[in-house]
């Protein structure tokens, strides 16, 4: 009797956990790895030189221009880097800045950091303009520095090895600086990911992990929502934006707990729409509201996802079809990133119009930009900037922007839409 009850609690077991594995298999790209991975390049295909290591992207819509963080050499990268669990060498930390991106020359300006000798070991950013003043860009940027108690004993147990923190700059539109204002610490940034400014002096952002290294983070990244949802979403406002001291004035708290290895954030279609990314498992996740917190729907993707961005077509109503939609990229053979070439994927996802069984809405997926990893090493992020149909010879497309953490610089292609 008792090997017949045990013998059912396993079936069953095993069938509560076979629909979750095999989506993390095909998730993980585990499959793709027997295979080829065809190059879906559209058109015009080309990397942008002097944007190194971009692992995110944002449009300034006023301006038209493109804001990332870039790092200075290729090395250090492989030295020093937390969020891939790179602890090596903490004194070899990159000197990064902030590059503006126009998109249309397709070339870099790395902006001068006033007020900041750095190091800046970059990561996610966003950007804020007052409503009043659009030339006037706030920048808020991930650094991962060293813990200073641990480069100075650095085999004492329990002391983490990264002190991450967020940088604000101020930027104005057209000039070659960005002037650092302060930075910003809290215990509750333990791992930021990425950030989604709220105004110039508030912001929230994204712990990816729970555990800093180890076979628990090993676990966290492999599990599901069900299984570690450790990571969470913090919200923080700073009072006093010259502070010298990166402790003060800063007020935190956790937004959103108990979600899996949340990554990207960005905006959606609606003001107030928060797009949140379960990386490891491919997930877009849709924030109707954060305070009170209203959920909207999510959506999976067959491969996994970095940072979130919203397409919002311009040409709709004058070309009588709305391509709009989230950009969502990913890699497609995320089981052996960071090393060797890491194939990529870049999806247009719009609603359906339809509804499954369950009422859930629908979603279309298109596949707009593929690479075997031999142009574009890795790919965290992707935006579309429209071309004008009259300018085009009537064809709805759009430039298409892609980087990632270990890319060597931004990829630029023409695609449909």
């Amino acid at each position: 009797m008792a090997t017949t009850v045990l013998l059912a609690a396993l079936v069953s077991l095993a069938a509560v956990l076979y629909n979750p594995i095999a989506l993390r298999v095909k998730v993980l790209g585990v499959s793709r790895g027997f295979g080829t991975i065809a190059n879906i390049h559209g058109e015009e295909l080309r990397v942008i030189p002097d944007t190194l290591y971009c692992e995110d992207l944002h449009h300034h819509l006023p301006s038209g221009l493109l804001f990332g963080a870039s790092e200075d050499n290729a090395d250090d990268r492989w030295k020093w880097f937390p969020p891939i669990t790179v602890f090596d060498d903490p004194t070899a930390l990159g000197h990064g800045t902030i590059v503006v991106i126009d998109p249309k020359t397709f070339t870099a300006t790395r902006l001068a950091l006033a007020n900041f000798p750095g190091p800046f070991v970059t990561h996610g950013i966003d950007i804020y303009s007052p409503p009043t003043d659009p030339a006037s860009v706030y920048i808020f940027a991930v650094n991962h520095l060293p813990n200073p108690a641990y480069v100075a004993a650095p085999h004492a147990r329990g002391l983490p090895a990264a002190r991450s923190r967020i940088e604000l700059f101020h930027h104005t539109i057209g000039s070659a600086t960005a002037t650092h204002l302060r930075s910003i610490y809290h215990p509750l940034i333990r791992t930021p990911n990425d950030i989604l400014a709220l105004n110039g002096t508030s912001f929230l952002v994204t712990n990816d992990h729970y555990y800093r290294s180890g076979l628990l983070r090993d676990y966290e990244t492999l599990g599901w929502e069900a299984l570690a949802p450790w990571a969470d979403l913090i919200a923080v406002t700073v009072s006093d934006p010259h502070a010298a001291n990166d402790s003060a004035a800063v007020t935190a708290a956790i937004a959103r707990k108990r979600i899996h290895n949340s990554n990207g954030l960005g905006r959606g279609r609606a003001p107030g729409e928060v797009l949140v990314i379960d990386a490891a498992a491919g997930v877009l996740v849709v924030v109707a509201q954060l305070d009170p917190f209203r959920f909207s729907g999510s959506v999976q993707l067959p491969c996994t996802l970095d940072n979130p961005s919203y397409f919002a077509d311009p040409f709709a109503a004058t070309t009588g079809r709305d391509a709009s939609g989230y950009v969502l990229a990913g890699l497609a053979e995320a089981v052996r990133f960071p090393k060797g070439d890491n194939p990529v994927m870049v999806w247009l996802v719009r609603p359906a119009g339809t509804a499954d069984a369950k009422g859930k809405p629908e979603w279309t997926q298109t596949l707009i930009f593929q690479d075997d990893g031999k142009v574009l090493r890795s790919a965290s992020t992707a935006v579309l900037v429209a071309i004008d149909p009259e300018e085009n010879g009537g064809k709805k497309q759009a430039w298409l922007f892609v980087t990632g953490p270990i890319s060597l610089g931004v990829v630029v292609s023409r695609v449909d839409l």
